[in-house]
């Protein structure tokens, strides 16, 4: 049987000096360190939490900026081939009334030729005519 002498109340005494010391060296210490890694950690995953909304929200407002590029892309090229079209419009219409207008001037002098054309042929055909018939008459009409 354990006979409870002065021998234990001394063991129980050293015991809590034990325990407090170890305390105040190893454990407090230890739970500091502990705590502070803890803060740590916690600071970095809020901080990979924003820095990830962050990176999404960026990445959201990149597609949308890639999407409105595309668009003004497109939307210029439509433009340009607008104006492309819209100059060989104006391109064709000068150039058919270019031609239309050298065509009827072409037309013009060739009425013009034609008309000098038959009154040299009416005068050539009068002289003609005068000397046919001075050579049937034998004689000058004139």
């Amino acid at each position: 049987m354990i006979n409870p002498d002065i021998t234990l109340i001394i063991q129980m005494i050293n015991v809590l000096i034990l325990l407090f010391v170890l305390n105040f060296i190893l454990f407090r210490p230890i739970r500091k360190i502990i705590k502070e890694r803890n803060q740590i950690v916690e600071t970095f995953n809020s901080d990979i939490a924003s820095l990830t909304g962050e990176a999404q929200s960026s990445m959201e407002e990149f597609e949308v900026k890639i999407l409105q590029a595309r668009q003004e892309g497109v939307g210029r090229v439509q433009s340009m081939k607008d104006e492309g079209e819209q100059a060989e419009v104006e391109l064709i219409a000068t150039t058919t009334q270019e031609v239309q207008a050298k065509i009827e001037e072409a037309r013009k002098k060739v009425a013009s030729d034609i008309q000098d054309a038959r009154t040299e042929l009416q005068k050539q055909v009068q002289i003609f005519s005068v000397a046919v018939t001075e050579k049937i008459l034998e004689r000058s009409i004139q």
